[in-house]
């Protein structure tokens, strides 16, 4: 975990102005502790992605809840077919065979 003052030190194009708006949009969710705001390598990524798209690609304030939205959502369905996926290799071979089958015939 890293404080606010790292977070802008690793990413120079950030005021602190910017990413305390960021975090009060909720664009970005750190920990908040009695020292002050905790941010994780994740929140750090998502910082450097929110400065990408506002900064460089100057995505407009309204569409990057959005955009943020889907790569939330994409993350999440990743980890469920991580999870699905694990439970499938757990299984005797006969019923990933089945599986497959079905799978190729839904295509």
């Amino acid at each position: 975990m890293v404080d606010e003052k790292e977070v802008l030190t690793r990413i120079a194009s950030v005021s602190a102005a910017q990413l305390r708006i960021w975090v009060s949009e909720e664009w970005v969710r750190p920990a908040r502790g009695e020292a002050g705001l905790a941010f994780n390598e994740a929140d750090v990524a998502r910082v450097r992605l929110v400065s990408m798209l506002h900064n460089e690609l100057e995505v407009s304030g309204e569409a990057i809840p959005i955009i943020l939205s889907l790569i939330d959502q994409l993350h999440d369905l990743r980890e469920q077919m991580r999870i699905v996926s694990e439970a499938i290799e757990a299984q005797p071979e006969e019923i990933r065979s089945r599986l497959l089958a079905a799978a190729r015939k839904s295509q």
